[in-house]
């Protein structure tokens, strides 16, 4: 088991300044099914591979490694 944990920092705007909501998942694949993308996606954009789309623009995605 990876003991990771999934962070999504949902914005109002698209400058990332006003934070709305934040949510806690163990997968990416969770956090690519609230986005309503394919998690490839939203790996390639956590890794800076591609712009943001959709309401990816709206968010930051943190990673963290529980010890």
């Amino acid at each position: 088991m990876r003991n990771i944990i999934w962070y999504l920092f949902v914005f109002i705007d698209k400058d990332k300044t006003d934070l709305y909501k934040v949510m806690k998942f163990d997968k990416i694949k969770d956090l690519a099914y609230v986005v309503g993308l394919e998690h490839t996606i939203v790996s390639n954009y956590f890794h800076n591979l591609i712009k943001p789309r959709g309401l990816l623009e709206y968010c930051y995605i943190y990673q963290t490694k529980i010890i």
